[in-house]
């Protein structure tokens, strides 16, 4: 048993991997993601030989739930005691070969990344395994998960990231809102929907904190406290990065208001946050 509610925001020990590792009070485990294969030695320190109540993740995407397969692949998550995982991926079998999409040369390099490897294991993972719907709660000790946005057909421009789980961990303490790697479209939706849900003590920043939701997001949210999977580079990039340069091909791509993590850094100072909980700083421990 523990005193303190304690979230673990993992430092990447790969590229742009986000991972992070709740305990309870009763010291059971929420696993958020968790990264690549590399970065499992580092969550399995973390984690220990705790019983997992939850594992969430949040979008197929290499850099969040490859380590999450490796593991499947190795010995069956042998290493791990997981009760439930929670996830809600766009359906493969009916997006494939759709040609109704703004780029489908993305669109296809996005659904072939990571996620015919999940399906692959996918229905040996039915003892454990639960898909999502918004609006769901869990209760797991002394916190409780409210689902508050999942994949919304349609928002194709920018396909997984926008498929992104985004939820709020409630405590008696504190309130966290996880917004994966939502993007600005899917972020629209998210405000659109749901901005009366969004307010929350603590946030992680969507898709490491560029090229995400807008500052009406942010806004609506109100943190008192930002939490960044980012690397120095990354905290630290231009507003318009040499990737982004080319704003022509991001509108024909309906991929516009993106733009690096300078800009989202400006809003967070224009809405007073003081607070900010980055990777490349090592890996934070997190009261709430």
């Amino acid at each position: 048993m523990n005193d303190k509610t304690l979230l673990y925001q993992i430092t990447e020990t790969s590229k742009f991997m986000m991972s992070f590792v709740l305990v309870t009070k009763s010291d059971n485990v929420i696993v958020i993601d968790g990264g690549r294969k590399e970065d499992m030695p580092l969550l399995k320190e973390y984690v220990g030989n705790r019983h997992i109540a939850a594992w969430i993740l949040t979008h197929p995407h290499d850099d969040h739930i490859s380590g999450f397969i490796s593991e499947f692949n190795r010995n069956r998550l042998a290493d791990f005691d997981i009760e439930k995982l929670y996830y809600n991926f766009p359906p493969y079998n009916e997006l494939k070969g759709r040609t109704d999409v703004p780029d489908a040369k993305y669109f296809d390099r996005e659904l072939e990344e990571i996620l015919p490897e999940f399906l692959k294991i996918e229905s040996e993972l039915s003892d454990i395994a639960h898909i999502v719907t918004q609006g769901e709660s869990v209760e797991i000790d002394e916190c409780r998960i409210d689902f508050i946005y999942t994949y919304h057909d349609g928002l194709f421009s920018n396909l997984m990231n926008d498929a992104s789980l985004v939820f709020s961990i409630t405590t008696p303490n504190k309130k966290v809102l996880f917004l994966g790697d939502l993007g600005p479209m899917g972020g629209d939706v998210l405000y659109e929907e749901s901005r009366h849900l969004l307010k929350a003590d603590i946030v992680q920043m969507a898709h490491h904190g560029h090229m995400n939701v807008g500052m009406e997001v942010y806004a609506a949210i109100m943190p008192e406290a930002c939490m960044w999977c980012c690397a120095d580079w990354l905290y630290n990039e231009p507003e318009i990065p040499t990737y982004l340069e080319n704003r022509k091909k991001l509108r024909d791509m309906q991929r516009e208001r993106m733009y690096g993590t300078t800009v989202t850094r400006k809003w967070m100072d224009i809405l007073g946050v003081k607070t900010h909980y980055v990777t490349k700083d090592g890996t934070n421990v997190i009261e709430l």
